[in-house]
C-alpha cells in the first residue's frame, strides 16, 4: 500500500479557520471582519461565517461595541493542555529557569515544525536591561540564529530542498553546515538581531533524534560567550538526558574538541 502524503487529507475550511485563528494571535488588539478578509485573501462572507461558528466554540470573542474580534479562552485552554501534556515542556523548564537564574538572561526552549519556530517556555531575565522574552511569537525558520541551527539538523534530502531557493540565509546555513552539526551550538552577535548575541544548543531525546534547542539571549554589551556557552551547553544535556538522549561519550568529547580547536567556537552563525 503506497503511503501518501498528510497534505492529500487537508481539509480547506479547517485550514482557513486556523488561519482565522493564528491570524487574530499575531494582531495586537481586535481585528474585523474586512480586515482579516484582506489579510487571509478571503472572501468576507467566508470569514464571517468562520468567525461565527469559532465564536460559537469559545475560540474567538466579538466585542460587542466595535464588532471586532479577538481569541477567546478556549485558546488559552489549548495553549495551557499543550504545556501540561509535553514533556519536553515538563522536562526543560525547570532546567531553563535555573539557567535564566544563573546567567542573568532570557532563556527559552525552541522547536521548530513546518519551517516555523515556537517557543513553548521563556523565562525572562530579571535584570532591568534585557531582552525581550518569546512569548506569543513565532519565527521562519531560516531566519531566525535558533532556525538556523535546527534547520542545519534535518536529514539532506529535505535539506536540500529548503536551501535551493539561494537567499542569504541559505547560504549561511550551507556555509556552516558541517559545524552546526558537529558542534550542536550556534552563537550569534547582533548579525541577525541587532545589539544581541544569541546563543543555542540542541536538544536530543532517545535515539538521538533532535526534539528542539535552548535559545539564551543577553544584550551585546554585556555578554561574555565564554562565560554562557557552558552554560548553555550544560543545561541542554541536561535537557536530553532527562529525555533519553545518551551522554556523549569521551570518544565523541574529544572528536568534538579536535574539530573546534583551542579558542574556537563551532557553530558561529555570524551575519554580517
Amino acid at each position: 500500500m503506497v503511503k501518501r502524503e498528510k497534505s492529500n487529507y487537508m481539509i480547506q475550511s479547517v485550514s482557513h479557520a486556523l488561519d482565522v485563528l493564528e491570524e487574530l494571535a499575531k494582531s495586537l488588539g481586535e481585528v474585523g471582519v474586512t480586515e482579516l478578509s484582506k489579510r487571509l485573501k478571503l472572501h468576507k462572507n467566508n470569514v464571517f461565517r468562520l468567525l461565527a461558528t469559532l465564536e460559537l466554540r469559545g475560540y474567538v470573542d466579538q466585542n460587542a461595541e466595535s464588532e471586532d474580534y479577538r481569541l477567546g479562552v478556549k485558546a488559552l485552554q489549548l495553549g495551557q493542555a499543550y504545556v501540561s501534556q509535553s514533556s519536553i515542556v515538563a522536562r526543560a523548564t525547570p532546567i531553563l529557569r535555573d539557567l535564566a537564574e544563573a546567567s542573568g538572561e532570557t532563556a527559552s526552549l525552541a522547536v521548530m515544525q513546518n519551517g516555523q519556530i515556537q517557543f513553548p517556555i521563556s523565562i525572562e531575565s530579571k535584570r532591568p536591561v534585557k531582552v525581550s522574552p518569546r512569548f506569543a511569537v513565532s519565527f521562519a525558520a531560516k531566519g531566525s540564529v535558533v532556525g538556523r541551527l535546527l534547520t542545519a539538523q534535518l536529514p539532506d534530502s529535505v535539506l536540500a530542498e529548503i536551501l535551493a531557493t539561494d537567499t542569504p540565509s541559505d547560504v549561511a546555513i550551507r556555509n556552516h553546515l558541517a559545524e552546526l552539526r558537529t558542534s550542536g551550538h550556534i552563537i550569534d552577535k547582533g548579525g541577525v538581531e541587532a545589539d544581541v548575541v544569541s546563543i543555542s544548543k540542541v536538544i536530543r531525546g532517545t535515539g538521538n533524534e533532535v526534539l528542539g534547542a535552548i535559545e539564551l539571549l543577553a544584550p551585546q554589551y554585556r555578554a561574555r560567550v565564554e562565560t554562557l556557552l557552558p552554560m548553555v551547553e550544560e543545561a541542554a544535556q541536561a535537557i536530553s538526558t532527562a529525555l533519553g538522549a545518551a551522554r556523549p561519550t569521551l570518544a565523541a568529547t574529544l572528536e568534538r574538541e579536535i574539530v573546534e580547536a583551542p579558542g574556537t567556537y563551532a557553530g558561529l552563525g555570524r551575519i554580517k
